[in-house]
């Protein structure tokens, strides 16, 4: 699938994860982006280095990897938008650029 033109990781673990129903961790811009805010990791990590991270964290579990992958999408799309809710976001508690916000205000 990698070999059609405008397919890239993300686009073709989609189809595997959702279309074949195969467990397989998908990586967008909201992973990337919690990611960074919360643990630091670098927004330009390699995509399957971050994909790794998961799926040697993770068991090999279709049903988990879906979840996984909706909570970073409604996330990044209701809290951890470009411009951060993080008044409002329900990991906040946990997160290194909301506790950097906070004592910079």
């Amino acid at each position: 699938m990698l070999n059609l033109n405008g397919i890239g990781n993300e686009t073709a673990d989609l189809y595997v994860l959702y279309a074949a129903e195969k467990p397989t961790f998908v990586i967008d811009a909201y992973t990337r982006r919690i990611m960074n805010r919360v643990y630091g990791i670098d927004e330009e990590i390699e995509y399957n280095k971050l994909k790794e991270y998961f799926e040697s964290r993770l068991r090999p579990d279709l049903e988990l990897y879906k979840d996984f992958h909706a909570q970073f999408v409604e996330l990044g799309k209701r809290f951890c938008k470009k411009k951060p809710m993080c008044d409002e976001c329900p990991i906040r508690d946990y997160c290194r650029y909301a506790y950097k916000k906070d004592k910079n205000t």
